[in-house]
């Protein structure tokens, strides 16, 4: 019986990623996830792109934004969580992380204290992973980007390294060599005063869908934060063409697209 239902719990899983396969949902969850398990749910329910809160603490990145008050903690690393499942995926799926998608996962790490100290212990573990990520020399499925400007300048400087990252409204204009800042991310409260309920106002939704098409003429990705949780939210994402949205209530947001 327990040999059935383990044949029949990864049935069902595999089921979930195939669905998810057909079926990737412009999100990207900013929940911090507590094991693998967290990942295999959200794979399967077609959220492929993350961010997570990084801290380093004594020789090891873990997945939190707070400091344990505990050395007896249980919080995840970030290979247990993120790294090695993406990898598994990776390899079971030769060299896709998601079969058939032809465009890079996201990891977006935002590194709590300490970043270069971070940096340092990510690149000793992401090592046994290489081949999945994207770097300049090598275009692999997982692209790993930051939103520190001072803190990847800090790493770069001692070290240039793989992580790429995430530009913000006063980027636009810049025009940032893609490689480097392949994503933009706006904030949705500093662009409208729309609560998500009925229609945005239409003069909004002009300027939100030009400033996107500008975007994405530089090549890069667009990525709005700090929506609603409406479905209406979701229509403007597929209407503005808007390519992420960020939410830390993913399994709510998976259902509105």
């Amino acid at each position: 019986m327990k040999k059935l239902f383990v044949v029949g719990f990864y049935l069902l899983l595999f089921c979930q990623i195939s669905v998810a396969q057909k079926n990737i949902k412009p999100l990207i969850s900013s929940y911090n996830f507590r094991n693998n398990s967290d990942f295999w749910e959200s794979v399967g329910n077609g959220i492929c792109n993350f961010e997570a809160d990084v801290m380093y603490i004594y020789g090891k990145n873990y997945v939190t934004a707070l400091m344990p008050d505990s050395a007896n903690h249980k919080l995840p690393t970030l290979s247990e969580a993120y790294l090695y499942p993406l990898y598994n995926q990776f390899k079971k799926n030769n060299g896709e992380i998601i079969p058939g998608f032809q465009g890079e996962v996201l990891l977006i790490l935002n590194f709590a204290f300490q970043p270069v100290q971070s940096y340092k212990q990510l690149a000793a573990e992401i090592r046994p992973f290489q081949e999945m990520l994207y770097t300049a020399d090598r275009k692999g499925k997982l692209r790993i980007l930051i939103k520190d400007k001072a803190a990847l300048e800090i790493i770069n400087s001692i070290k240039p390294g793989f992580l790429g990252l995430v530009g913000s409204l006063s980027d636009v204009e810049k025009n940032v060599d893609s490689e480097k800042m392949p994503v933009i991310e706006l904030n949705f409260t500093e662009l409208t005063g729309w609560k998500g309920t009925g229609n945005i106002p239409f003069e909004d939704f002009v300027r939100i869908k030009d400033l996107v098409a500008k975007i994405h003429a530089q090549k890069k990705k667009v990525i709005l934060t700090n929506t609603p949780v409406y479905k209406t939210v979701s229509e403007f994402v597929k209407t503005s063409g808007i390519d992420f949205l960020v939410t830390n209530d993913p399994m709510r947001m998976t259902a509105f697209f």
